[in-house]
C-alpha cells in the first residue's frame, strides 16, 4: 500500500510537470483558457478522468513491481 501511494505521488508530480510545461510553453498556453471556458461539469469530468488515469497507471505499475519478485524466483530456478 505504501508503494502504491509513492507511485501515485510520483505520477501526480509528473502530471503536475506536464501541466506546468503546458503553461510555460507559449503555444500550449492557449489550451488553458479553452479548458476554463468549458462548462463546469465538463471540467470536473475531465479532472476526474485524469485522476482515474493517474490511478490506473499507479495500480499497473504497482502490480508490475509486485510481479518482479516472482520473475526473480523463476530466473533463479532456471
Amino acid at each position: 500500500m505504501i508503494r502504491l501511494v509513492r507511485v501515485l505521488g510520483l505520477l501526480m508530480m509528473v502530471s503536475g510537470g506536464v501541466i506546468l510545461l503546458t503553461y510555460l510553453v507559449t503555444p500550449l498556453r492557449t489550451l488553458w483558457p479553452w479548458f476554463r471556458s468549458l462548462p463546469l461539469p465538463i471540467q470536473l469530468g475531465l479532472g476526474a478522468a485524469a485522476l482515474g488515469l493517474v490511478l490506473l497507471f499507479g495500480t499497473v505499475l504497482w502490480e508490475r513491481l509486485e510481479a518482479r519478485a516472482a520473475d526473480r524466483a523463476l530466473r533463479e530456478d532456471l
